[in-house]
């Protein structure tokens, strides 16, 4: 991957990393176990809402206090307060014992898990030079992905043979290493401005460029989330694949964010922030207005390895653009606000796409992902009056 050089020593791009590795091992070992608790609770649908909805909640209350009142100095000791947290939540998850224990405990994980991801977020961006903000963001996305990656194929194989206390005893390992690691390490994110309350966010809202990226932030969110939840419903339900190849199609898009990030910062850094952003656009739009089309296994591979690529474009120059364009002193509000901003697209993607496959068709939801994701990008060139998405402007690129 390369030698960092940022503003602080590898040392400190080590610690941050291990935050990313406890957060996405955490969050997709869990996405498997709530499927397992559900059926040892014999749980209902409304508590299975529940059991994704307060981690939602709790993680957007935690990310808006971040955004609003984080500062630099504060950063490592939240990081490792958040980390210590962490521990402290996969222990309180050998005592669940029932549907009100869960949702508690997924309430202190959507807390720690969002602490540990737009601290560590913005502190990598921050530290690191413009010049290589997008290739720092990329690795550190990409140390993400394989935990995550890791998670999600572990997470079947521990419980078959173990249940769930080894993943959860891992985890809180991991996570006191990690406080460990970032109690002792200079993380050089001193010079992070403290946030100005609600007004901070305002400020930024107000900048013509902000309300651009917003109008994408959020069309990427709903298209986004309509595609992790229906790629593998239409794959199991219109292409009549077996498990394991459904599970090959969501692979696939995880494996190439996972091995691609670090390179496509690197072009974030060299050919712009905006055109990376257009081009993850377009691959979304193409890909998902091919979806109906496919009717085998390798056509739906193709698919999934473009939505793949798109997110491996997309994460590492967004960031990078959402830092610089609040500039890097205030980067722990224009971060949250960026978390903050993917909620209304995930929240209603599933729902409508729900509709449509009701009323319509199962392949009616691409084509409407298509038209949201095209719309969206199409809206952010036009708020953003410095320049359009394709553009260049003076704003860091």
């Amino acid at each position: 991957m390369g030698r960092l050089s940022g503003r602080a020593p590898e040392r400190g791009f080590a610690a941050l990393a291990g935050t990313s590795v406890i957060r996405a091992y955490g969050y997709a070992l869990m996405a498997t176990y709530l499927s397992f608790y559900a059926a040892a609770f014999d749980a209902t649908g409304l508590w299975i809402g529940a059991f994704t909805t307060a981690f939602a909640l709790a993680q957007t209350a935690t990310t808006v206090a971040l955004g609003a009142w984080g500062s630099g100095d504060r950063v490592r000791r939240l990081l490792v307060w958040g980390a210590l947290g962490s521990a402290a939540t996969y222990v309180g998850f050998l005592f669940v014992v029932d549907e009100v224990t869960l949702v508690v405990a997924r309430i202190a994980q959507g807390i720690t898990i969002s602490v540990l991801f737009v601290l560590g977020t913005a502190a990598v961006s921050t530290r690191a030079s413009t010049d290589e903000r997008g290739r720092h963001v990329g690795i550190f996305n990409q140390v993400g992905a394989l935990a995550g990656g890791l998670g999600t194929a572990s997470a079947g194989v521990i419980y078959e043979f173990a249940g769930f206390a080894p993943g959860y005893l891992l985890l809180a390992a991991a996570s006191l290493g990690s406080a460990w690691l970032l109690r002792g390490t200079d993380l050089g994110v001193d010079g992070l401005d403290a946030g100005d309350g609600v007004n901070g966010y305002r400020q930024l809202v107000e900048q013509p460029a902000m309300r651009g990226l917003a109008a994408y932030r959020v069309g990427t969110g709903f298209a986004k989330t309509a595609v992790r939840v229906y790629l593998p419903i239409y794959a199991y339900l219109a292409v009549s694949l077996s498990g394991p190849q459904v599970g090959v199609v969501l692979t696939a898009p995880r494996l190439v964010r996972a091995l691609c990030q670090g390179y496509t910062g690197t072009l974030a850094d060299t050919i712009g922030r905006r055109p990376l952003l257009g081009v993850a656009a377009l691959l979304y739009v193409g890909a998902a207005a091919i979806v109906p089309f496919t009717a085998s296994f390798y056509p739906l591979i193709a698919c999934a390895l473009v939505f793949g690529v798109a997110d491996a474009c997309r994460v590492p120059a967004s960031v990078a653009l959402f830092t610089e364009i609040g500039t890097a002193s205030r980067a722990l509000t224009s971060l949250s606000l960026r978390s903050l901003l993917w909620k209304p697209g995930a929240v209603l993607a599933p729902l409508l796409a729900g509709v449509i496959h009701d009323y319509a068709t199962i392949g009616l939801v691409f084509y409407a992902t298509a038209a949201v994701m095209l719309v969206s990008v199409t809206v952010a060139a036009w708020l953003d009056t410095s320049q359009s998405v394709f553009g260049s402007t003076s704003l860091p690129q």
